[in-house]
């Protein structure tokens, strides 16, 4: 979890801060030193105010306008690092030491190679951060490790072990994040980095209670941050504690800080409360807003479904299984609104890759066991006998398992658990694609793209299909040409998944 601090939008806010820093007859130097201190506690909204502030009487001091820069990026604003950047240049001042600066005002507007080339030979902590951040963006592994190494090794702060840990958090190289979390205790236990850390850690093993107890603890040191308050309630809900979670969610929108977040995390939660009016009745003048397949658009749908206006959910659940083909929640849900709606033998053809499959949960069983019963399908005593007590809770402790092992990094207990249940499946995508992924992990280029391909074949239109299938040849190396069409046509399929795009930048990078 990585987020800058932002302050609300409004113009008269910042503007009115300014005017009472500007007028409260402090000298340059000591609005600098007040800045200096803003940014060392991670007040980057504060620290720029203050900076400029300073230079109204010292328009071309070169420290002032190296910490107006830095504060510009930290709020996430290339823009204003330049600008600030020029103004000394403008002035005759130098930018020497400011290299890993313009590196990084490159590395947010997309160009890691142009911000490898600015850092040159400079071997300064930021320089090495954004060295390996330019190389993972260029999928350039191993010469990402090597920056992060090499900058811990020369004394490297918190941002740069935070985004190491970063690194190996979403390769699911949990006891390396461990390993890192704790030199960057030892750095400063008490840092933003330090603590939203440990709770993402905590959360990524599976430790609810002490992730809860983690982002507790962030939000009570940062209250005006929102992302910790958003992973606490993320906490809560998974521990099935929905109301905590909406009271939590309730503070968060009160800061006026992402509030189309608040509303998404808000809404997710009324839908588990049931409370099936009240989505109605905050989305209903928005629907032609709502992207299909959103989380928001779906919540929408299941409202209408359950206050009996089913025509219109089914068109919303149409739209979304066309927007997310892989997506099950999304089939699931167009398959109860054709129940709802009379079309049987549409339900069951909707519901029946779901439910034969054995990741197939309970809903999933019972909506096609209802279909299959109405148009008199074979497959319905099947289905019904899985529905009893001892197979279901069976069944449902090899799903978790499976998962369990996938999102730990068990890449040998998730292959353990998912060959046999593939056996009795071969033509399940959801179980090749996680198989795939597994063998890729563990270094199996060949078998993961075995695999993969293998799910390609069976739904050679489906997004996450397709993403996998570039995926193990990006990492293996296999044929990175095959990798960037397989990932083009994902991308093209699923254009707002980010995480499609990421790895499409990673393979055009690849390509050259």
């Amino acid at each position: 979890m990585r987020f800058s601090p932002v302050r609300p939008a409004g113009i008269l806010f910042p503007l009115l801060v300014l005017t009472l820093v500007a007028g409260c007859g402090d000298s340059p130097e000591t609005l600098f030193t007040k800045a200096q201190k803003s940014f060392a506690q991670e007040e980057y909204d504060t620290a720029r105010i203050e900076v400029a502030s300073a230079l109204k009487d010292d328009p071309n001091n070169p420290a002032m306008l190296a910490l107006l820069a830095r504060s510009y990026l930290r709020l996430g604003d290339p823009d204003g690092a330049e600008g600030a950047l020029n103004r000394m240049e403008q002035a005759g001042g130098s930018d020497k030491g400011l290299a890993a600066v313009r590196a990084e005002i490159a590395l947010i507007r997309g160009r890691p190679a142009q911000a490898l080339q600015t850092l040159g030979s400079d071997t300064s902590a930021d320089a090495w951060r954004v060295r390996a951040e330019a190389n993972l963006a260029l999928d350039n592994r191993n010469a990402a490790i090597d920056a992060f190494e090499k900058g811990l090794g020369a004394g490297g702060g918190i941002r740069l072990a935070e985004a190491y840990a970063r690194f190996r958090l979403n390769a699911g190289d949990l006891d390396q994040v461990d390993t890192i979390y704790r030199r960057m205790v030892a750095m400063d236990a008490k840092a933003y980095e330090t603590m939203t850390l440990a709770g993402d850690l905590a959360a990524a093993r599976g430790q609810t209670d002490a992730a809860i107890a983690a982002f507790e603890k962030v939000v009570k040191a940062y209250p005006d941050r929102i992302a910790p308050r958003l992973a606490l309630a993320n906490q809560y809900d998974a521990k099935g504690q929905v109301d905590k979670a909406m009271q939590v969610v309730e503070a968060a929108g009160k800061l006026g800080q992402d509030p189309a977040a608040v509303e998404a995390l808000k809404v997710q939660l009324m839908s588990e409360k049931g409370e099936w009016t009240a989505i109605r009745d905050l989305l209903r003048n928005r629907e032609s807003q709502l992207d299909p397949g959103s989380a928001m658009s779906m919540s929408y749908g299941e409202a209408l479904l359950h206050l009996g206006q089913g025509d219109q959910a089914r068109l919303i659940f149409k739209r979304a299984s066309l927007a997310l083909p892989g997506n099950p929640y999304a089939r699931l849900m167009l398959g109860i609104s054709l129940i709802e709606t009379n079309d049987n033998a549409g339900a069951w053809a909707t519901l029946k890759p779901l439910a034969m499959s054995p990741l197939a949960r309970r809903e999933e069983i019972d909506a096609a066991r209802q279909a299959a019963e109405a148009v008199g399908a074979p497959e319905a005593a099947a289905l019904k006998a899985r529905l009893q007590p001892d197979q279901l809770k069976a069944a449902q402790a090899r799903i978790d398992a499976g998962a369990a092992a996938m999102s730990t990094g068990q890449w040998d207990r998730a292959i353990a658990i998912y060959a046999p249940m593939l056996a009795g499946s071969p033509n399940d995508v959801e179980l090749l694609k996680r198989l795939a992924l597994a063998h890729s992990h563990l270094g199996q280029g060949d078998q993961a793209i075995g695999f993969a391909d293998r799910a390609v074949a069976i739904d050679a239109h489906n997004p996450d299909c397709l993403y996998v299938a570039g995926y193990v040849r990006l990492e293996s190396g296999a044929d990175v040409a095959k990798a960037r069409t397989l990932l083009k046509a994902a991308a093209d399929a699923d254009p707002n998944n980010a995480t499609i795009a990421r790895e499409l930048v990673k393979a055009n990078a690849a390509q050259g």
